[in-house]
């Protein structure tokens, strides 16, 4: 821009007689998104930055402002990093009166100067609640640090209130774990919530009890977990395209051996992070459009005939499949693991190593199973030191 010459005959100038709705609907394309940070891990779409990208655009020139000024979509998102909102509530109040009666993308943060205080608690933590309270039947998308302070106003303050809720995104930190439980009873007040993230160690197991898994379309549980819990919630996801699950423990899975095998039929991606034997929680799973499948344990001991038994149950039609064991899984047990017939069929295969391998070793296993293993190489990514293998 700084190469256009600004004078009364360029054509530039012309913008200026666009009708305001149009300049707001150009402007409006042009900003970049990324909310909430746990729905855009995996094929979503890049959305409007939740920051001063409305400030920014004021600050042009008189008509960029009024352009700004014009657009009340353009103020319904919210951030406030480390206090930000609290600390300036007139400017909040002001911004959310641009936004006019649109729904709101809210991201709030417990005002502090460092992260690690959002540990405790402040007296004015119930005032930067307080400023969205009278909003909350505007939330469309929120997301929150809970301490114990504003745990105690979201639980006194949403219920039955937040009945356009679609988003939802919870970090608990501090002593919250009884009221953990509390909230999560609030989730059935919210008819329109369809994706949930639920994350933190101050969170009582129990309070998954309370979730409304059948009608979520996108969850993301960070909560450590046993197996024998998790899989029921598992079950109860019908509408689910995307789950992430973090902190499954797997140990001893008799108690699920009587389980039903549940199809969810509109699942597409499947991740689970944890320790034991994970491929047993897919036994009691039949995923029949599964495309995205992550598995990533701490434990190299894995029951591979279950898998099998998975992917021909399921006959999903998966493009990506990543297999990763944070112990040592020696190149031997992975090459079985390769030559699962399935597993030839997808086109996006990994299977990470955690200790090396020499290309003499890797090349004699290779040749030992032709030509299953045929399309087989290995790689070390940039970002890792270990190898890789993967279909060429």
């Amino acid at each position: 821009m700084d190469s256009i010459p600004f004078n009364g005959t360029h054509p530039i100038i012309s913008i200026n007689h666009l009708p305001i709705e149009i300049l707001g609907d150009i402007f409006f394309l042009c900003i970049r998104q990324g909310w909430p940070a746990a729905f855009c891990e995996f094929n979503q779409p890049v959305q409007p930055n939740r920051y001063l990208a409305s400030l920014s655009v004021s600050q042009v020139c008189r008509h960029w402002r009024e352009i700004a000024l014009s657009v009340p979509s353009l103020w319904c998102s919210l951030a406030g990093p480390h206090g930000a909102v609290a600390l300036h509530p007139e400017f909040t109040k002001l911004w959310l009166a641009r936004s006019r009666n649109l729904p709101l993308s809210l991201h709030l943060v417990p005002p502090c100067s460092h992260e690690t205080q959002l540990l405790e608690n402040h007296a004015h933590d119930s005032k930067f609640f307080d400023i969205f309270s009278n909003e909350i039947h505007r939330w469309r998308r929120i997301s929150l640090v809970l301490n114990e302070n504003v745990s105690r106003q979201f639980i006194a303050t949403v219920d039955g209130k937040a009945k356009n809720l679609e988003e939802l995104e919870l970090y608990f930190v501090g002593n919250t774990k009884d009221l953990s439980v509390e909230i999560s009873s609030l989730l059935r007040f919210f008819p329109k919530l369809r994706k949930l993230s639920w994350k933190g160690r101050r969170t009582y197991q129990r309070s998954l009890l309370n979730i409304t898994f059948h009608q979520l379309t996108h969850i993301h549980i960070s909560l450590n977990s046993w197996a024998w819990r998790v899989l029921p919630c598992l079950t109860k996801c019908t509408n689910a395209v995307e789950i992430h699950w973090y902190g499954v423990r797997c140990a001893n899975m008799s108690s699920l051996d009587e389980l039903p095998q549940t199809p969810l039929l509109q699942l597409q991606l499947l991740k689970l992070l944890g320790s034991g034997d994970l491929i047993r929680v897919l036994s009691r799973l039949i995923l029949p459009t599964l495309k995205y499948l992550h598995i990533q344990t701490s434990s190299a001991i894995q029951d591979y005939g279950l898998l099998e038994d998975f992917f021909n149950r399921s006959s999903c039609p998966l493009q990506q499949h990543q297999f990763i064991l944070r112990d040592d899984l020696d190149l031997e047990s992975a090459v079985k693991y390769l030559t699962i017939p399935f597993l030839g069929s997808i086109p996006d295969v990994e299977v990470h190593l955690r200790s090396s391998v020499t290309l003499e070793t890797f090349q004699e296993l290779k040749d030992s199973h032709t030509p299953t293993l045929d399309r087989l190489k290995i790689a070390y990514p940039y970002d890792e030191s270990s190898p890789v293998l993967m279909w060429e």
